[in-house]
């Protein structure tokens, strides 16, 4: 199940903590607008263009799993944040179990 939405320069909050999840990826979906993610605490909203874990280039995906990456890494909150404008990004997360919908 992928789902996209808009992002801002303004952190957010990109995907909630989940110790089901397998992995997740991410897709910078602007041509020309770099954005930023960060695994943080529950707590955290600390994300920025200097204070980040990836760059993900304008076009570009970004896949975390737990084989390459650790659980801990795919399991934990994320947290997102544009260098400007109003981006948009796609992302998609795999869990251990399936959902009704």
């Amino acid at each position: 199940f992928m789902s996209s939405r808009t992002i801002t320069n303004a952190a957010s909050e990109l995907l909630p903590q989940n110790r089901l999840r397998k992995s997740f990826a991410v897709e910078n979906e602007d041509t020309t607008i770099q954005i930023f993610i960060k695994k943080e605490r529950p707590d955290g909203l600390t994300v920025s263009t200097t204070d980040h874990d990836h760059n993900v280039r304008p076009g570009a995906t970004i896949a975390i799993n737990g084989d390459t990456d650790g659980m801990e890494a795919v399991q934990d909150r994320w947290t997102i944040v544009a260098a400007s404008g109003t981006p948009r990004v796609s992302f998609i997360e795999t869990e251990d179990i399936t959902r009704s919908r």
